[in-house]
């Protein structure tokens, strides 16, 4: 009889490392719990981000569409980005408050004539 004990106990014991093996494996291993986490983390960010660049890639859709098609907003663009001006105009540039102790000192007087745009001439 003892020896049929000591195999019972034997056999608890192996299927209790089993299950604890398994477990672990379960938990961490390479296609484990965690690893499974870690990848539903990444593919939220990934998700997240792949929304953002379809947004991006819409507006940026939209502006080719009205540089394209709409001459008003191709003005707008050309007069805010580039600083463009029709011919005739004249630009008034100001100095801001933040600047005006950084002018250079070559500047040593304001006159009409420095705040009109290069290449236009003043009206008779």
């Amino acid at each position: 009889m003892p020896l049929s004990i000591v195999s019972r106990h034997w056999l608890s014991y192996t299927l209790a490392a089993l299950l604890v093996t398994f477990a672990l494996f379960t938990v961490f291993g390479d296609r484990g719990l965690l690893h499974l986490r870690r990848l539903s983390e990444e593919k939220g960010k990934l998700d997240e981000r792949n929304f953002r660049l379809q947004r991006t890639n819409e507006a940026l859709r939209e502006r080719i569409y009205r540089l394209r098609h709409d001459n008003r907003y191709l003005e707008k663009i050309a007069r805010e980005d580039l600083g463009l001006v029709r011919r005739g105009e004249i630009v008034y540039r100001f100095i801001s408050t933040e600047s005006k102790g950084k002018v250079s000192s070559n500047v040593k007087e304001t006159s009409p004539e420095s705040f009109r745009s290069l290449g236009q001439r003043s009206r008779p």
